[in-house]
């Protein structure tokens, strides 16, 4: 007997209005994450690196390494942290992405994939920077 499976297709409930607001809330998380970034010496190469439907939030420089950063901004309600959303998938996807730019732009540099995690209530913004927080040897 064969086993049946069933997909069950959540509702998506978002409006167009909480699509627009998530997106600018992202961009703000990205903009704050790229100035901490610069504040503590790195140089921002890219922003918002994209190839097809792949994105890389920032591409910068910290000394003489390449720095792939995937940001992750969440309100302060939320139950996960925000680096717990860059699961095996993002981390493999963003892998081959930055070895398309590190091969189409002729770059030397290791790289390095880092993850800034920003909870923000609007008011107050908590910003986490976990270097190393995934490597190609660990896939």
């Amino acid at each position: 007997m064969a086993l049946l499976k069933f997909h069950v297709q959540k509702e998506n409930t978002r409006t167009l209005d909480d699509r627009r607001k998530s997106l600018e809330f992202g961009k703000m998380g990205e903009q704050l994450a790229a100035r901490y970034l610069e504040d503590r010496g790195y140089t921002i190469v890219e922003h918002n690196y994209r190839r097809g439907h792949l994105e890389i939030d920032l591409i910068a420089l910290d000394g003489n390494e390449l720095v792939v950063v995937e940001v992750k901004s969440r309100s302060s309600d939320n139950i996960l942290q925000p680096e717990e959303a860059v699961g095996h998938k993002k981390r493999l996807a963003l892998i081959r992405l930055a070895n398309e730019y590190v091969k189409t732009h002729g770059r030397k540099e290791n790289v390095r994939f880092d993850i800034v995690s920003i909870i923000s209530n609007g008011k107050r913004s908590e910003i986490k920077h976990i270097k190393n927080a995934y490597n190609v040897m660990s896939f």
